[in-house]
């Protein structure tokens, strides 16, 4: 096994001069030119990132908003709900609504479903029919 000789500290690498050797005077770049360029890259970069992070709060933003909105909207449905569910049979007779109905009745109001009318054979098909429930 071969031990790599000891290097002296000019001829090790760094940023200001790669390989050992002086790239930017090959480039015809002063080091106040490359100096320069390197600002405009960290200010790019930070702009860069500031604007990321900005539209990533207004997203964020804009994601807690329709969330308080779906929940006030659920609450909302569930007191319609709880409103419907304290009448009497014969109330909700009136109305025209069984107790299983209510729950669809509202979600229909509020969502704005409907049944399917067929106009040419007049079929109805029920909007709340549920397709998922095994027979």
């Amino acid at each position: 096994m071969m031990t790599q000789p000891i290097q002296m500290f000019e001829s090790l690498t760094s940023e200001t001069t790669p390989a050992g050797r002086n790239d930017t005077v090959k480039a015809g770049l002063t080091i106040a030119d490359r100096h320069m360029i390197e600002l405009r890259a960290r200010y790019a970069r930070a702009e860069f990132v500031a604007d990321a992070l900005g539209d990533a709060l207004l997203w964020i933003g804009r994601q807690y908003g329709r969330l308080v909105a779906g929940i006030k909207a659920d609450l909302k449905l569930r007191a319609a709900e709880a409103q419907l569910l304290r009448m009497t049979d014969r109330e909700l007779a009136d109305l025209g609504l069984t107790r299983g109905d209510i729950t669809f009745a509202v979600r229909e109001a509020a969502e704005g479903l409907a049944p399917q009318i067929d106009v040419v054979t007049g079929n109805v098909v029920a909007a709340n029919q549920n397709l998922n429930r095994a027979a």
